[in-house]
Protein backbone atom coordinates (compact mmCIF):
# COMPACT_ATOMS: atom_id res chain seq x y z
CA UNK A 1 0.00 0.00 0.00
CA UNK A 2 2.45 2.40 1.05
CA UNK A 3 4.86 1.73 -2.37
CA UNK A 4 1.79 2.28 -4.17
CA UNK A 5 1.61 5.65 -2.65
CA UNK A 6 5.31 6.59 -3.09
CA UNK A 7 4.44 5.43 -7.01
CA UNK A 8 1.70 7.81 -6.92
CA UNK A 9 3.54 10.28 -5.68
CA UNK A 10 6.46 9.96 -7.98
CA UNK A 11 4.68 9.58 -11.10
CA UNK A 12 2.95 13.25 -10.06
CA UNK A 13 6.29 14.59 -9.06
CA UNK A 14 8.09 13.36 -12.81
CA UNK A 15 4.47 14.70 -14.48
CA UNK A 16 4.53 18.00 -12.96
CA UNK A 17 7.07 20.12 -14.94
CA UNK A 18 4.78 19.45 -17.98
CA UNK A 19 1.93 20.24 -16.86
CA UNK A 20 3.38 23.32 -15.79
CA UNK A 21 4.54 23.84 -19.45
CA UNK A 22 1.22 22.34 -20.81
CA UNK A 23 -0.19 25.70 -18.76
CA UNK A 24 2.37 27.94 -20.21
CA UNK A 25 1.67 26.98 -24.03
CA UNK A 26 -2.36 27.13 -23.04
CA UNK A 27 -2.34 30.82 -21.59
CA UNK A 28 0.00 31.79 -24.10
CA UNK A 29 -2.53 30.55 -27.09
CA UNK A 30 -5.10 32.13 -24.87
CA UNK A 31 -2.83 35.83 -24.80
CA UNK A 32 -2.08 35.21 -28.39
CA UNK A 33 -6.11 34.99 -29.32
CA UNK A 34 -6.99 37.69 -26.82
CA UNK A 35 -4.38 39.93 -28.62
CA UNK A 36 -5.63 39.00 -31.81
CA UNK A 37 -9.09 39.49 -31.51
CA UNK A 38 -8.22 42.78 -29.67
CA UNK A 39 -5.83 43.87 -32.84
CA UNK A 40 -8.94 42.73 -35.22
CA UNK A 41 -11.47 44.94 -33.42
CA UNK A 42 -9.25 47.26 -33.51
CA UNK A 43 -8.39 47.48 -37.05
CA UNK A 44 -12.15 46.50 -38.20
CA UNK A 45 -13.29 49.92 -36.15
CA UNK A 46 -10.69 52.20 -37.30
CA UNK A 47 -11.17 50.66 -40.89
CA UNK A 48 -14.90 51.69 -41.06
CA UNK A 49 -14.49 55.29 -39.43
CA UNK A 50 -12.23 56.05 -42.34
CA UNK A 51 -13.54 54.13 -44.93
CA UNK A 52 -16.05 55.42 -47.65
CA UNK A 53 -16.13 52.34 -50.21
CA UNK A 54 -18.93 49.93 -48.66
CA UNK A 55 -21.77 48.90 -50.02
CA UNK A 56 -24.71 46.24 -48.66
CA UNK A 57 -26.12 43.87 -50.96
CA UNK A 58 -29.74 43.10 -51.22
CA UNK A 59 -30.87 40.26 -52.95
CA UNK A 60 -34.68 41.05 -54.32
CA UNK A 61 -37.21 38.24 -55.32
CA UNK A 62 -41.15 38.49 -55.90
CA UNK A 63 -41.84 38.21 -52.32
CA UNK A 64 -39.56 40.64 -51.07
CA UNK A 65 -41.54 43.97 -49.58
CA UNK A 66 -40.08 46.29 -51.94
CA UNK A 67 -40.77 43.98 -55.03
CA UNK A 68 -44.60 43.89 -53.54
CA UNK A 69 -45.13 47.44 -52.92
CA UNK A 70 -43.27 48.45 -56.79
CA UNK A 71 -45.84 45.70 -58.12
CA UNK A 72 -49.02 47.84 -55.87
CA UNK A 73 -47.51 51.02 -57.43
CA UNK A 74 -47.48 49.92 -60.98
CA UNK A 75 -51.04 48.53 -60.47
CA UNK A 76 -52.24 51.80 -59.47
CA UNK A 77 -50.66 53.64 -61.99
CA UNK A 78 -52.03 51.54 -64.48
CA UNK A 79 -55.65 52.47 -63.23
CA UNK A 80 -54.96 55.68 -63.53
CA UNK A 81 -53.72 55.67 -66.47
CA UNK A 82 -57.03 54.14 -67.77
CA UNK A 83 -59.44 56.20 -65.60
CA UNK A 84 -57.72 59.33 -67.52
CA UNK A 85 -58.18 57.40 -70.68
CA UNK A 86 -62.07 57.04 -70.35
CA UNK A 87 -62.77 60.18 -68.67
CA UNK A 88 -60.94 61.92 -71.83
CA UNK A 89 -63.05 59.79 -74.11
CA UNK A 90 -66.09 60.89 -71.76
CA UNK A 91 -65.22 64.18 -72.50
CA UNK A 92 -64.50 64.02 -76.24
CA UNK A 93 -68.25 61.81 -76.69
CA UNK A 94 -69.29 65.08 -75.24
CA UNK A 95 -67.96 67.85 -77.55
CA UNK A 96 -69.05 65.70 -80.68
CA UNK A 97 -72.34 65.27 -79.05
CA UNK A 98 -72.41 69.19 -78.64
CA UNK A 99 -71.24 69.67 -82.61
CA UNK A 100 -74.01 67.59 -83.51
CA UNK A 101 -76.64 69.34 -81.83
CA UNK A 102 -75.37 72.75 -82.72
CA UNK A 103 -75.18 71.42 -86.58
CA UNK A 104 -79.11 70.22 -86.11
CA UNK A 105 -79.99 73.69 -84.59
CA UNK A 106 -77.79 75.68 -87.85
CA UNK A 107 -80.19 73.41 -89.75
CA UNK A 108 -83.08 74.28 -88.27
CA UNK A 109 -82.80 77.66 -88.49
CA UNK A 110 -81.47 77.53 -92.04
CA UNK A 111 -84.47 75.49 -93.12
CA UNK A 112 -87.41 77.28 -91.28
CA UNK A 113 -85.83 80.90 -91.88
CA UNK A 114 -85.32 83.68 -89.77
CA UNK A 115 -88.32 86.90 -90.51
CA UNK A 116 -88.11 90.45 -88.98
CA UNK A 117 -91.58 90.37 -88.76
CA UNK A 118 -93.59 90.48 -85.26
CA UNK A 119 -95.01 87.12 -85.38
CA UNK A 120 -99.14 87.15 -85.85
CA UNK A 121 -100.65 84.15 -85.80
CA UNK A 122 -100.31 81.13 -83.31
CA UNK A 123 -98.60 79.65 -85.90
CA UNK A 124 -96.32 82.02 -86.11
CA UNK A 125 -96.05 82.49 -82.35
CA UNK A 126 -95.35 78.98 -82.02
CA UNK A 127 -92.01 78.75 -85.08
CA UNK A 128 -90.86 82.14 -83.36
CA UNK A 129 -90.80 80.26 -79.67
CA UNK A 130 -88.93 77.26 -81.45
CA UNK A 131 -86.66 79.32 -82.95
CA UNK A 132 -85.77 81.91 -79.89
CA UNK A 133 -85.25 78.16 -77.93
CA UNK A 134 -83.18 77.22 -80.83
CA UNK A 135 -81.05 79.95 -80.97
CA UNK A 136 -80.51 79.93 -77.14
CA UNK A 137 -79.62 75.98 -77.25
CA UNK A 138 -76.91 77.02 -79.39
CA UNK A 139 -75.51 79.24 -77.44
CA UNK A 140 -75.88 76.96 -73.98
CA UNK A 141 -73.85 74.45 -76.59
CA UNK A 142 -71.62 76.95 -77.57
CA UNK A 143 -70.83 77.77 -73.95
CA UNK A 144 -70.08 74.28 -72.87
CA UNK A 145 -68.27 73.51 -75.65
CA UNK A 146 -64.84 75.87 -74.27
CA UNK A 147 -64.39 74.53 -70.72
CA UNK A 148 -64.22 70.81 -72.29
CA UNK A 149 -62.04 71.54 -74.38
CA UNK A 150 -59.92 73.17 -72.20
CA UNK A 151 -60.35 70.25 -69.71
CA UNK A 152 -59.54 67.87 -72.87
CA UNK A 153 -56.41 69.66 -73.31
CA UNK A 154 -55.43 69.18 -69.39
CA UNK A 155 -56.07 65.70 -69.47
CA UNK A 156 -53.74 65.07 -72.84
CA UNK A 157 -50.99 66.30 -70.53
CA UNK A 158 -51.74 64.26 -67.69
CA UNK A 159 -52.58 61.27 -69.80
CA UNK A 160 -48.83 61.56 -71.14
CA UNK A 161 -47.45 62.17 -67.56
CA UNK A 162 -49.47 59.20 -66.06
CA UNK A 163 -48.08 57.17 -68.78
CA UNK A 164 -44.48 58.71 -68.52
CA UNK A 165 -45.22 57.13 -64.93
CA UNK A 166 -46.29 53.58 -65.86
CA UNK A 167 -43.35 53.32 -68.59
CA UNK A 168 -40.74 54.35 -65.45
CA UNK A 169 -42.32 52.05 -62.88
CA UNK A 170 -42.19 49.37 -65.67
CA UNK A 171 -38.15 49.82 -65.96
CA UNK A 172 -37.70 49.53 -62.08
CA UNK A 173 -35.59 46.36 -61.25
CA UNK A 174 -38.54 46.01 -58.52
CA UNK A 175 -40.14 45.28 -60.95
CA UNK A 176 -37.99 42.62 -62.72
CA UNK A 177 -37.40 41.35 -59.91
CA UNK A 178 -40.99 39.34 -60.27
CA UNK A 179 -39.91 37.08 -62.74
CA UNK A 180 -36.09 36.33 -61.65
CA UNK A 181 -33.89 37.50 -58.54
CA UNK A 182 -32.50 41.07 -58.81
CA UNK A 183 -29.32 42.12 -56.92
CA UNK A 184 -29.08 45.72 -55.47
CA UNK A 185 -27.11 47.66 -52.83
CA UNK A 186 -27.47 49.64 -50.99
CA UNK A 187 -25.14 53.17 -50.87
CA UNK A 188 -24.59 55.68 -47.99
CA UNK A 189 -24.75 58.80 -49.03
CA UNK A 190 -21.52 59.58 -47.86
CA UNK A 191 -19.93 56.90 -50.21
CA UNK A 192 -21.59 58.78 -53.09
CA UNK A 193 -18.70 59.44 -54.50
CA UNK A 194 -16.77 56.23 -55.02
CA UNK A 195 -20.09 54.60 -56.25
CA UNK A 196 -20.39 55.34 -60.42
CA UNK A 197 -21.63 53.08 -63.60
CA UNK A 198 -19.26 50.77 -64.35
CA UNK A 199 -17.21 50.82 -60.72
CA UNK A 200 -16.15 47.19 -59.60
CA UNK A 201 -17.11 45.54 -56.64
CA UNK A 202 -14.91 43.68 -54.38
CA UNK A 203 -15.96 40.86 -51.97
CA UNK A 204 -14.17 39.41 -48.53
CA UNK A 205 -13.87 35.74 -47.71
CA UNK A 206 -12.70 36.33 -44.14
CA UNK A 207 -13.65 39.97 -42.37
CA UNK A 208 -11.30 42.51 -44.54
CA UNK A 209 -9.02 39.76 -45.96
CA UNK A 210 -9.07 37.24 -48.89
CA UNK A 211 -10.96 39.21 -51.20
CA UNK A 212 -11.31 39.58 -54.62
CA UNK A 213 -13.97 40.97 -57.47
CA UNK A 214 -17.53 39.75 -57.34
CA UNK A 215 -18.77 42.46 -60.31
CA UNK A 216 -19.61 45.62 -61.31
CA UNK A 217 -22.07 48.74 -60.47
CA UNK A 218 -24.78 48.81 -63.83
CA UNK A 219 -27.40 51.30 -62.94
CA UNK A 220 -28.31 53.71 -60.41
CA UNK A 221 -31.73 54.07 -59.03
CA UNK A 222 -33.50 57.70 -58.02
CA UNK A 223 -34.57 58.21 -55.29
CA UNK A 224 -33.61 58.73 -51.16
CA UNK A 225 -33.68 55.17 -48.70
CA UNK A 226 -32.06 54.10 -45.62
CA UNK A 227 -30.49 50.97 -44.64
CA UNK A 228 -27.72 50.23 -41.69
CA UNK A 229 -24.50 50.08 -41.51
CA UNK A 230 -22.55 47.09 -41.81
CA UNK A 231 -21.03 47.18 -38.75
CA UNK A 232 -21.84 49.22 -36.06
CA UNK A 233 -25.76 48.74 -37.15
CA UNK A 234 -26.45 52.45 -37.18
CA UNK A 235 -29.14 53.89 -39.38
CA UNK A 236 -27.52 55.35 -42.74
CA UNK A 237 -29.58 57.78 -45.68
CA UNK A 238 -28.42 56.64 -48.94
CA UNK A 239 -29.60 55.37 -52.23
CA UNK A 240 -29.82 52.20 -54.34
CA UNK A 241 -27.46 51.06 -57.16
CA UNK A 242 -28.01 47.80 -59.92
CA UNK A 243 -24.98 45.47 -59.40
CA UNK A 244 -24.25 42.25 -61.38
CA UNK A 245 -22.64 39.56 -60.08
CA UNK A 246 -20.03 37.36 -61.52
CA UNK A 247 -20.22 35.38 -58.25
CA UNK A 248 -23.63 35.15 -57.78
CA UNK A 249 -22.29 34.00 -53.96
CA UNK A 250 -21.60 37.33 -53.28
CA UNK A 251 -25.63 38.42 -53.13
CA UNK A 252 -25.39 36.86 -49.56
CA UNK A 253 -22.24 38.85 -48.08
CA UNK A 254 -23.19 42.11 -45.83
CA UNK A 255 -20.94 44.30 -47.31
CA UNK A 256 -19.21 44.70 -50.36
CA UNK A 257 -16.88 47.12 -51.49
CA UNK A 258 -16.32 49.84 -54.43
CA UNK A 259 -13.07 50.44 -56.82
CA UNK A 260 -11.01 47.89 -55.10
CA UNK A 261 -9.99 45.76 -51.92
CA UNK A 262 -10.56 47.38 -48.66
CA UNK A 263 -6.98 46.65 -47.69
CA UNK A 264 -5.16 47.57 -50.54
CA UNK A 265 -3.13 43.67 -51.66
CA UNK A 266 -5.27 41.45 -49.20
Amino acid sequence: MEASRKQSRGFWEAAQPTIVKLYKVAGLFALTAILIGLLGFLVVNVFYFFDHTWVRPIKLNSNHAKVVEATNQLADAKLRASQLDAEQIEITAALEQIDRTVASDDKFLKDVGVTADAPKTPEQWTLHHDVENTKLDIANQTGKKAPLTSRRESLKLRVEDQKAVVRRLEQSPYLRATTHDVVLAFVPNSNRRNVALGTKLYGCSWGLVMCSRVGKVTATIDGEVQDTHPHDETIERGFMVEIELTTPSAADNKVLFAGGKPLGFF
